[in-house]
C-alpha cells in the first residue's frame, strides 16, 4: 500500500509496518490517555476538525503577514496548537544546548531540561534539508538535529517547519538518512483524514519518549527495534 503524505526512510519502520498498525502494541484508546467509552474514531475525528481550523487560521494569517516575524507565526499559530492537540506541553529554550563546543538551537522541549523530549520548529518557509540563509545557522534544520541525536543520549526528536514533520532518531551507524516524514500541507488540504489516523497513532505524545533514558522503552523504539528483528529473520531465511 502507497501513502500520499508519509514516507519512512532509512528502515525505521517495517515496510509493512502502517498497513497493520491498528494492531501492534500501544493502539488501543486507553493507551493514547482515551477514557470512558470514547473510540480512537471518535478522538480522532475530532482532533481532525480542530486541526484544520487551526490550519485555516494559519493561512489566513499568512496571507496578513507584513513585518511580523514568519518564525513566532509558524510556531504560535500553527505548531503549537497541533503539538498540544496531540499531548504535548512544549518549552522554548532560546539558548540552545552546547556538547563538544557546538551550540544546537534547538527551539523546544517537552521540559526544562536538556533530559527532555526536542522538538524543533523551523519557520515554515524554511526548507527542511536545506541550510538556512546566512546568520540562522551552517547546517540544515535536519542535519542540526541528526547530528545532535547522534552525539547526545537522545534517541529520538520532532523536527518541523508547519509544511512538513519529521521524526529522527538517532542513526550514527546508517549511511542514509533515517526519518518518518509527514505531509501537513498535503495531508490537510488533501484531505487525507486516513492518513491523519497513521500521524496520530505515530506522532502522539505517548509515543515518545519523556526523558532521555526513556529511549530505549518508549513505543516508538519498540516498532523500530521490531522492524530490525523482522529484517534480521528475512536475512537469515535468505
Amino acid at each position: 500500500m502507497s501513502f500520499t503524505c508519509i514516507r519512512i526512510e532509512g528502515g525505521l519502520l517495517a515496510p509493512d509496518f502502517l498497513e497493520t498498525i491498528a494492531d501492534a502494541e500501544g493502539q488501543k484508546p486507553g493507551d493514547f490517555g482515551i477514557e470512558g467509552r470514547r473510540t480512537l474514531v471518535d478522538e480522532v475525528s475530532s482532533l481532525w476538525s480542530d486541526v484544520r481550523s487551526y490550519w485555516n487560521a494559519f493561512q489566513r494569517r499568512l496571507q496578513r503577514r507584513s513585518s511580523e516575524s514568519l518564525t513566532t507565526i509558524t510556531r504560535e499559530q500553527w505548531c503549537l496548537p497541533l503539538l498540544e492537540a496531540l499531548g504535548y506541553s512544549l518549552t522554548y529554550h532560546p539558548q540552545g544546548v552546547e556538547i563538544e563546543g557546538r551550540n544546537y538551537r534547538i527551539s523546544h522541549r517537552t521540559g526544562e531540561s536538556e533530559e527532555d523530549l526536542p522538538v524543533h520548529i523551523e519557520p515554515f518557509d524554511q526548507d527542511l534539508g536545506s541550510r538556512p540563509p546566512s546568520g540562522r545557522g551552517v547546517m540544515s534544520p535536519h542535519a542540526m538535529i541528526q547530528d545532535y541525536l547522534n552525539r547526545s543520549e537522545h534517541l529520538w526528536a520532532i523536527l518541523t517547519n508547519g509544511s512538513t514533520l519529521r521524526l529522527l532518531r538517532d542513526c550514527s551507524y546508517f549511511t542514509r538518512p533515517a526519518f518518518i516524514e509527514f505531509d501537513l500541507r498535503q495531508m490537510l488540504e488533501g484531505e487525507h483524514l486516513d492518513e491523519f489516523f497513521l500521524f496520530y497513532r505515530l506522532v502522539h505524545r505517548t509515543r515518545l519518549p519523556s526523558k532521555m533514558d526513556d529511549g530505549p522503552y518508549c513505543l516508538l523504539e519498540r516498532y523500530h527495534q521490531l522492524a530490525i528483528e523482522q529484517g534480521g529473520r528475512i536475512r537469515d531465511g535468505l
